[in-house]
């Protein structure tokens, strides 16, 4: 019997202009299949791709993407201590910490870890050596053994809270503010353009920075860094033992180095730490003169051997940063909330970036009215940029400026006289990846 049913203009039928449609629309389907894929799997753990990528071999091709290119993401994570006195909680050591490194299938090359322990009351002796630190310090041992030999952790003890956000793959925040654990963690394979690298240094070592001129080659032995490389960011962390001047000349010499051109925060804690920290013969000579049963001379031998300062540096073509200072002066969530809208739009500036994080150290020695302004600016930071994870502590002196400058001051050479040691402030670093 034939069709009788009436052809639309153009002669097609309601048949045809259906089928076409459908062809269209399995044609869209299969042309964004592999970007549903990705979406998918993106979500779900190591152990979960692995799970499914035997599905068929479409999904075995598109999981080892997408394990590959995680495998190049720097990811923070966070682990929250249990704050009753009579039940310490382990946090590095622990199972859920120890199935999420072993869910994120990462080679991690570098760990940069914040870590706060248990606060004493005020009439406690604030000995560097007590029982409470050690057993916090083992946290890091803990972290380091659970990465791969030749990884490095270094990181800080602080006696005062930490901030620590983390974003799964979509980038919704999971948990902030909290005490405990925050820890980035770098993978060996960095993504195109990258370039990270970690220092610790002695305080010997640090006064023979100043005292001598520096230079692209002494900067480059110091921070482990190549001598022909373009650095964007630094993040400083310092140990309480070190003097004010100490921070103060040590960061003009690298702000006079790098001609303002670079990026910079940082702040000062009760203790820094790197796996990777070593003393030459002359210093472990000068710390066998010391007997450590005396308190006297307790503070002298503990300066030599530990590390005065750690931190990381960025760079390389496909890195931009940013970093600002918020004085004093900001005392509410609104004069806040303006400056880090000024921060948010030099990120903006950068375009589309494949990754972005944060480094955050706020003074915990403003007055009341001005701690509410550092929460503020934690929680104003997550309303303005919530797809960008957040690190740092409260620290005991804040180191930072503002880069890169509003064009009229862009021009002025930067003076050796301006500070760059700052109390009561908070000091925020940025770091893209485009």
């Amino acid at each position: 019997m034939p069709n009788l049913r009436p052809k639309r203009a153009g002669g097609k039928s309601h048949a045809d202009v259906t089928s076409r449609d459908k062809i269209e629309e399995d044609g869209t389907l299969l042309q964004n299949g592999p970007q549903i894929i990705k979406r998918i799997l993106r979500v779900l753990s190591a152990r979960e791709i692995h799970r499914v990528s035997g599905v068929c071999r479409t999904w075995q091709k598109y999981a080892a993407l997408v394990l590959k290119e995680r495998r190049r993401v720097l990811t923070i994570i966070t682990s929250k201590q249990n704050r009753r006195r009579t039940e310490r909680e382990v946090i590095v050591d622990n199972p859920e910490t120890k199935r999420f490194l072993r869910d994120l299938d990462m080679d991690c090359g570098l760990a940069i870890m914040f870590r706060e322990f248990e606060r004493r009351s005020l009439d406690t002796s604030p000995d560097t050596s007590s029982g409470a630190e050690v057993e916090d310090r083992m946290d890091f041992e803990a972290m380091d053994s659970h990465l791969s030999p030749s990884s490095t952790v270094i990181g800080a003890l602080c006696s005062t809270r930490i901030f620590g956000t983390s974003a799964d793959w979509s980038g919704r925040e999971q948990q902030f503010p909290y005490q405990g654990l925050s820890a980035l963690l770098v993978p060996k394979s960095l993504p195109e353009g990258t370039q990270i690298s970690h220092f610790s240094l002695s305080l010997t070592q640090a006064k023979k920075m100043v005292k001598s001129e520096l230079n692209r080659a002494t900067f480059a032995w110091a921070y482990q860094w190549p001598k022909d490389q373009v650095t964007k960011c630094i993040i400083v962390m310092a140990a309480k033992f070190v003097e004010t001047q100490m921070h103060q000349e040590l960061l003009s010499a690298i702000r006079s180095l790098q001609d303002g051109d670079v990026a910079l925060a940082g702040g000062v804690t009760n203790e820094v730490y790197s796996s990777e920290f070593s003393i030459d013969e002359t210093e472990l000579y000068r710390a066998s003169e010391y007997d450590d049963d005396y308190d006297e001379e307790s503070e002298e031998y503990f300066s030599i051997m530990h590390p005065a300062y750690v931190g990381i540096a960025f760079g390389g073509e496909n890195v931009r940063a940013a970093s600002l200072v918020i004085g004093e002066d900001d005392r509410t969530k609104e004069s806040v909330g303006k400056r880090l809208t000024e921060l948010k739009a030099k990120v903006e500036a950068w375009g589309e970036c494949r990754q972005k994080f944060g480094f955050m150290f706020a003074s915990c020695s403003r007055g009341r009215p001005l701690i509410d302004a550092d929460n503020a600016a934690a929680v104003v930071f997550k309303e303005l940029m919530p797809d960008i994870p957040l690190t740092g502590f409260f620290s005991n002196g804040e180191f930072g400026w503002d880069f890169p400058l509003p064009l009229a001051q862009s021009t002025k050479k930067p003076k050796l006289s301006d500070n760059f040691v700052v109390d009561c402030a908070v000091t925020i670093a940025i770091v893209g990846f485009v």
